[in-house]
């Protein structure tokens, strides 16, 4: 799938819309898969048919779902990860709401997502070391562990006592109350009382201050020595746990693999049912190549909500396409390039793996899409806008011996002469109806292609008695009132069947939009004198 077709769609407005829950979900969000076979995207948009009706049914299970999602992290499953107790929490977090997410959902919807839960035993090993967001390595893990430090804690309780013990009798000899405090600073005078006693360390502060420090014997230092011995052992054993509890993770690796797969495959299917659901989207129906493109009631969703914010009115668009090659005739600002945009839209949704934005929406699979079209001063080493499309069609033309495409094209070859533009629209629409792999749709406001056997459309245009009438004794007001005018009366209906081939909206337009009435008039005489 090319970049300017999903461009020309506006897809990443809905794509930004999109937002999986799990690392997982979002790894798969940025592989932006593209479905061309049928049966793997049967399985996406069965998975997200399913949830949708979970959910629906659900609601309270369907917000826990949410959250552990959201709560599930990243493991990585590798001895360096796992040496320590931050890995080995990753690891129990990841394990936890995997089985609360496994445990929400139904057993049929479990074997559907491949939820297959065979870690109970690993997750009661590891929840030892704390719930929730706390783990450690704690004693239960290794007996020795806890009599080391059952022995820290028996030292420590030793050291304070004494610690107390030497502070209260420094407070009574000497009145120095070192509570919580290592030193103090006492001017140098007042420290000549102390007379070298041994239970005081004193040194140099500056000029007439020096710093005093308790010092709590000999039986003290014994104790703190054995303190750090067992604390070294204690570091130790917590080491040989960590590798204990590291190997039986690690020995779970593909359980946890296949757990973390489920788990994307829920985190998509949950997040596809949510779009669904909040922006009213359909199951496509997804036919044999070459089936007609139905839609009905379609919503360009970008364009929907914008005419929304300003208060306008937004026109779905119903169609049959029953052919693989289809022109589009109509004016500017009929609603060509909307109906173009409305198709290609629900297409790369439908392949996407996601529900479409219709009433109904029945198409056939493709392995990719072309845009070919653009602004009309886009340029690119060296070539024109017309080069550039030029150029686009060519590469695309090259992909349909091995491809089926879906070729849109908005208005091509319109930078160069009407004449010249005819012919090679005509010999190209003859082209690609001789050509299986291609289903084309051409929007253009040239008259007299030479179609062949491509179906032809228009948009029905501007209803003129409707605005008429309407107009009559009104005075325009500014641009958005006039913008107001045009969306009121233009009647956006894609009719089948092309009569002339055009519709002549534009000098109607031009005149609603405020160019001189002087030169609207010249403008219809000139359309009498042509026919």
């Amino acid at each position: 799938m090319t970049d300017k077709f999903r461009a020309f769609a506006e897809f990443e407005t809905f794509y930004a819309l999109y937002k999986p829950l799990t690392p997982y979900g979002r790894r798969a969000r940025e592989a932006r898969r593209w479905y061309a076979d049928a049966a793997a995207l049967k399985t996406e948009h069965d998975l997200a048919a399913a949830m949708l009706a979970f959910a629906a049914a659900n609601r309270h299970k369907a917000d826990k779902l949410r959250f552990h999602l959201r709560n599930l992290p990243a493991v990585e499953l590798t001895a360096a990860a796992l040496d320590g107790a931050p890995g080995l929490f990753l690891a129990r977090k990841f394990l936890f709401n995997a089985a609360e997410i496994f445990k929400l959902l139904p057993a049929p919807l479990r074997a559907r997502f491949g939820a297959r839960w065979n870690s109970a035993d690993l997750l009661a090993l590891l929840n030892k070391g704390g719930t929730g967001e706390a783990f450690h390595i704690a004693d239960a893990y290794d007996q020795e562990l806890a009599a080391a430090r059952a022995a820290i804690g028996a030292c420590d309780k030793t050291l304070k006592g004494l610690r107390e013990k030497r502070l209260k009798a420094l407070r009574e000899r000497w009145g120095l109350d070192f509570s919580d405090r290592d030193f103090l600073v006492v001017e140098e005078k007042t420290a000549a009382k102390f007379g070298g006693a041994p239970e005081l360390f004193v040194e140099p502060f500056d000029g007439t201050h020096v710093t005093v420090k308790p010092v709590y014997g000999q039986e003290y230092m014994e104790a703190a020595a054995e303190r750090d011995r067992l604390r070294g052992r204690e570091a130790e054993l917590e080491a040989a746990a960590v590798k204990r509890l590291a190997a039986a993770v690690l020995e779970s690796k593909k359980d946890i693999e296949a757990y973390a797969a489920a788990v994307e495959r829920i985190d998509v299917a949950a997040e596809r049912a949510r779009l669904a659901a909040e922006l009213r989207l359909v199951r496509p129906a997804i036919r044999k190549y070459h089936a007609p493109l139905n839609l009905v009631k379609a919503r360009f969703l970008p364009l929907e909500e914008r005419l929304a914010a300003a208060g306008l009115k937004y026109t779905p668009l119903t169609a049959s396409f029953g052919r693989r090659v289809n022109v589009i005739y109509g004016s500017n600002m009929g609603g060509k390039t909307v109906a173009l945009k409305t198709l290609a839209f629900c297409q790369l949704l439908a392949q996407s793996g996601f529900f479409a934005p219709a009433a109904a929406f029945e198409t056939c699979l493709f392995d990719g899409g072309a845009f070919i079209g653009g602004a009309e001063m886009e340029t690119a080493g060296g070539l024109s806008s017309f080069g550039l499309e030029m150029n686009d069609f060519a590469e695309a033309h090259a992909r349909l011996k091995g491809e089926r495409l879906l070729l849109v094209m908005d208005e091509f070859a319109r930078t160069t002469n009407s004449e010249e533009a005819a012919a090679l629209l005509s010999a190209i629409l003859e082209d690609l109806g001789e050509r299986n792999s291609a289903c084309a749709f051409l929007a253009t406001h040239f008259s007299g292609l030479a179609a062949g056997g491509a179906a032809a459309y228009k948009m029905r245009g501007f209803d003129t008695a409707a605005f008429n009438e309407y107009f009559s004794g009104r005075t325009a007001c500014g641009l958005d009132e006039k913008l107001r005018m045009i969306n009121k009366f233009m009647r956006y209906e894609l009719l089948e069947g092309a009569e002339d081939g055009e519709t002549r909206d534009a000098i109607k337009i031009a005149g609603i939009l405020g160019v001189a009435k002087g030169i609207i008039k010249r403008a219809r005489d000139f359309m009498e004198d042509k026919k």
